[in-house]
């Protein structure tokens, strides 16, 4: 009898380890905490392709494995006047005309001309997969991904006042995108991205989902924000959780959090349903997660810190480093 109750107690114990086990939450599926040699190139490669607009000579002295303060190992992403420079006429080439300055934007003047077109540059890492089959993705349409990551903006962040009439200067930090093609490019916006825009010494952050066809003339294109604010400190890291379900129907879903605390969501289609990029006549994300600076042309320099991005493919509520409630 005694027996039979070690065996059945046995098995008891044996279920809950079994259940326990069932219930951890996953593991990331990707996951860049900076933890190795930054003068040996390799290893970051091997999870991160360079922003290929940037000349081989230059991408060591703009992305960096440096030493932070929080204690650990951080990657540093800097991006100088004219690096991976697009759209830029010959005629504001020759007379050095900036999109972006102290007073702000001039992006939307320069795009109401006649074929006007705002010149951007760029230093980003986008996550490596395989381009002509899609294998290595973390973003798809039609599966939901969770992620997190923290930045910090450094001093050299710039300190512009907008005038009237003018927004902030763009400046994305993160971005993931379908392209638009009806024969030649139709300079679709990401289907999702996170600013942190220079304003007056402070941030403004947000988040913005875009969805409709860029390739029309005009372009039917939507963007709306999410988790606006005005005032992230330069200086001071913050944290980003996503929950991301990328879908160009009414399904698609967005959650933000900034710092722990749930800040925005958006409900409805993403990305281009009528002229976006597909393989096989399924809809891709044919430019994966992409961390680093996006911004209108300018002449300051901008230096931003990444630490600890991590993607997961299933709900990883109850994962100490995921750290925030499920989204209400």
């Amino acid at each position: 009898m005694i027996a039979r109750g070690i065996v059945s107690f046995s098995l008891f114990l044996a279920a809950a380890a079994a259940g326990a086990v069932q219930a951890a939450p996953p593991q990331p599926v990707f996951a860049e905490t900076f933890a190795y040699d930054g003068a040996d190139p390799s290893q970051l490669l091997a999870k991160w392709m360079v922003s290929k607009q940037l000349g081989n000579e230059l991408w060591r002295q703009r992305v960096a494995i440096v030493a932070d303060p929080i204690g650990h190992a951080v990657g540093r992403i800097t991006v100088h006047e004219g690096d991976a420079l697009d759209d830029a006429s010959e005629a504001a080439l020759a007379a050095h005309r900036f999109v972006c300055d102290g007073e702000g934007s001039h992006a939307a003047e320069i795009e109401a001309q006649p074929g006007g077109s705002a010149a951007n540059e760029r230093v980003e890492l986008e996550t490596r997969f395989d381009r002509a089959t899609g294998a290595g993705a973390l973003v798809r349409f039609g599966a939901p991904i969770w992620y997190r990551f923290s930045f910090k903006v450094a001093a050299d962040w710039p300190r512009d006042v907008p005038a009237d009439g003018r927004a902030a200067c763009r400046t994305v930090i993160h971005q993931v995108k379908q392209d638009a093609w009806d024969g030649h490019p139709c300079g679709a916006s990401p289907f999702f991205k996170i600013e942190a825009r220079p304003l007056d010494g402070r941030v403004e952050f947000f988040g913005q989902v875009m969805t409709g066809a860029a390739c029309l003339s005009p372009p039917a294109v939507k963007r709306v924000r999410i988790c606006e604010v005005e005032d992230l400190p330069v200086g001071r890291w913050a944290r980003v959780n996503v929950r991301l379900y990328p879908m160009q129907d009414a399904t698609g879903r967005v959650d933000l959090w900034l710092d722990g605390t749930h800040c925005g969501t958006y409900q409805g289609p993403m990305g281009d349903p009528r002229d976006g990029v597909k393989r096989n006549g399924v809809p891709i994300v044919n430019a994966q997660p992409r961390f680093g600076i996006y911004r209108d042309w300018r002449a300051e320099p901008q230096t931003i810190f990444f630490d600890k991005i991590l993607f997961w493919d299933s709900d990883p509520t109850g994962h100490p480093d995921w750290g925030v409630a499920a989204a209400p």
